[in-house]
Parts: structure tokens; C-alpha cells; sequence
């Protein structure tokens, strides 16, 4: 089985880290559902999606997350490292990339 890759340079990665707080309008995101269907939704614009399965798997207040990433006719094409933090506000910073 091979495994087709985003490449380095396809606009999808500017998209995708542009939803990570300080690089957008949504600097911080009230809940870590919000802030995976915004990152979710950036990948939609370029045909791809997460991997919605893990959505009710994050747990605490600050963690790592490594999420598959898949195009319209479900191949694995990579993975997204989510980084995220609850600040005392109770919103959420968020860091992602795409690996």
C-alpha cells in the first residue's frame, strides 16, 4: 500500500498554520472542538480532512496530538501535529502543523 504525500511547498500547509493562534483572526479558540474544525475546514478548502475519530479523544488542559491527514477518496496523505494549551481565560491556544 502506498501512501501519497502533501507536498512541501502546496498552499495547503500556509492554510492549515494560519488557523495557529497569533497567525489568524481566531487568535484563541473556546473549546478544542472549535479549534479542530477550524483546522479541519482549512484542509476542506484544499479536498482534504482530519481524521474525525480522534475529535473526542483529547484530554487535559495542554497536550500533543498527531492526527492523520486524508484526501476526498480517503488515502493517507500525511499527519497534523496539534499543540495546544488551556489559558487561564479558559480559551485555548493552538499550534499545528502539518508533517
Amino acid at each position: 500500500m502506498s501512501t501519497v504525500r502533501i507536498q512541501q511547498n502546496h498552499p495547503v500547509r500556509k492554510a492549515f498554520s494560519g488557523c495557529s493562534t497569533g497567525n489568524s483572526i481566531n487568535c484563541y479558540y473556546k473549546t478544542k472542538g472549535h479549534a479542530f474544525c477550524a483546522y479541519d475546514e482549512a484542509l476542506a478548502d484544499f479536498g482534504f480532512h482530519l481524521d474525525c475519530v480522534v475529535n473526542n479523544a483529547w484530554t487535559g488542559d495542554e497536550g500533543r496530538r498527531t492526527v492523520d491527514v486524508y484526501d476526498s477518496c480517503n488515502k493517507h496523505v500525511g499527519c497534523a501535529v496539534f499543540y495546544y494549551y488551556r489559558m487561564p481565560s479558559g480559551n485555548y491556544e493552538f499550534v499545528a502543523y502539518l508533517a
